[in-house]
């Protein structure tokens, strides 16, 4: 089952796959919609077995630039409309005795992004509403995982580059969506609580916020690194990711 806002853009997925998906729009914000999702999935498949949380978007600023309705907007989707087709779901799962719950957070889940705060506000609270959930849910057999990667080479990433996003989202070069995916399925497969994208640099980001003192000192040396790379990951991602 296949679901986004954009209805176009699930069309043009569901062209890609292999078995013909059921696709559902919907605006994950809005709880009415997302009770006719997974009342969609229920009628076609009977229950619900894995829900991927996938949907987020990003307004870089800093925060005193921030306006209302963007702050707004970022929480809505990024953390409620997380919360709220995971409140979903719940019920078929505890019925059927087993299921998983992923929700991809971000490297912004471990360590803070300037010029992202709002962003980064969401993808914290996610890792802790998701920890919480993964001990409560247990004795349903139903696991829960949160996906950390770094930067990934979609369009998102694209708008950041080219409308002052956080340097420190530049420091590495972006990693493919299928090599995120193959995470995902892992989390699932292994029943994994929190999976970091590369591994590496989620270890590192925990290891540093052991220390939060030494975050406003490093930081701007990492801002100067990221924003001497931005310009040409712009360029690249403008050439293998047109809108």
């Amino acid at each position: 089952v296949l679901t986004d806002i954009n209805a176009d853009g699930l069309a043009r997925t569901a062209h890609r796959l292999v078995r013909e998906p059921l696709c559902v729009p919907c605006d994950i914000t809005r709880p009415e919609d997302v009770h006719g999702l997974v009342d969609a999935a229920l009628k076609r498949h009977g229950g619900v077995d894995i829900l991927v949380n996938n949907a987020g978007i990003i307004v870089p600023s800093l925060f005193e630039d921030c306006a209302h309705t963007d702050i707004e907007r970022q929480v809505r989707v990024n953390l409620l409309g997380a919360i709220t087709c995971t409140r979903e779901v719940i019920p078929a799962m505890k019925k059927a005795g087993a299921g998983h719950i992923v929700t991809v957070s971000s490297m912004a889940g471990l360590v803070p992004e300037t010029y992202s705060s709002i962003y980064t506000a969401t993808k914290f609270a996610l890792r802790g509403f998701n920890l919480t959930l993964a001990i409560e849910l247990k004795k349903h057999r139903i696991g829960v995982s949160t996906i950390f990667p770094d930067s990934v080479a979609t369009l998102m990433l694209r708008h950041e580059a080219e409308h002052g996003g956080s340097p420190l989202t530049f420091l590495s070069p972006p990693m493919s969506p299928a090599l995120v995916a193959e995470e995902i399925l892992g989390a699932i497969v292994k029943n994994k609580v929190e999976v970091y994208v590369p591994a590496s640099t989620g270890m590192v980001s925990k290891a540093v916020m052991c220390w939060p003192w030494a975050v406003t000192r490093i930081w701007p040396l990492l801002e100067y690194l990221g924003r001497r790379k931005q310009p040409a990951l712009a360029s690249q991602l403008r050439r293998s990711l047109p809108e």
